[in-house]
């Protein structure tokens, strides 16, 4: 099964357990954030990753990825 999400049309590759924010980095997607930190776990209090899933606003540091996920991550609303 390909595990894949889109952000801002473009396709990316992420692996089970991994955040939106996770799979973005990896693919060199840059996200702004300022509390997401390697070894510690999210918790998306600063809301300075929030980006647009199905048009709601979410933190891309705790929300799992899922497959075929649309994520805005520069809209006029953000």
């Amino acid at each position: 099964m390909n595990n894949t999400l889109f952000i801002d049309g473009r396709e990316v590759p992420f692996e089970i357990g991994q955040t939106i924010m996770d799979a973005a980095l990896a693919a060199g997607i840059y996200i702004p954030h300022l509390c997401h930190k390697p070894g510690l776990s999210p918790h998306g209090s600063c809301k300075l990753c929030t980006v647009e899933v199905d048009g709601r606003s979410v933190s891309a540091c705790t929300l799992p990825a899922s497959d075929g996920m649309q994520v805005a991550n520069n809209t006029p609303a953000l």
